[in-house]
């Protein structure tokens, strides 16, 4: 494994996540005010699942990297851990910058992993990445 490059690339797919809820933020604002919220963020998830396996793809472009399910497990584990630390600090700074000294990072912790569809998120970006791999793996050996 390509543990600077699994970070970049893991790096890469948060900013990509995260541009993307930027532009997307007018469209998100008219769905809750019409209490369409929740399956904006389902729809933004699925995105983000979407753009784990297209970056995943991206971390296979590198030649000296195998091409297999144990790879694309390794690097979802690593993505997991990039997005779930940026995450965290987003969250801190964000509440911070709301609610002055009302949350520390111990608790952006605790609130980011409260929620279940974020475990179902992370579960599911190790399941996609490790499936990417496994069909590098196919496509190389025909």
């Amino acid at each position: 494994m390509n543990i600077k490059r699994a970070i970049g690339v893991g790096v890469l797919t948060y900013l990509s996540s995260f541009i993307l809820i930027i532009v997307s933020m007018p469209i998100a604002t008219i769905m809750w005010m019409n209490d369409l919220s929740i399956a904006f963020n389902q729809i933004y998830k699925i995105i983000n699942l979407i753009l784990a396996g297209l970056f995943t793809l991206f971390y296979f472009k590198d030649k000296k990297i195998k091409r297999n399910a144990k790879e694309g497990f390794l690097f979802g584990i690593v993505l997991i851990i990039v997005t779930s630390i940026l995450n965290i600090i987003a969250g801190f700074i964000q509440y911070n910058l709301k609610y002055p000294t009302q949350i520390t990072l111990g608790g952006a912790i605790r609130t980011y992993f409260s929620h279940s569809s974020n475990w179902i998120t992370l579960i599911l970006f190790v399941v996609t990445t490790t499936i990417v791999g496994a069909m590098k793996e196919k496509k190389k050996k025909r």
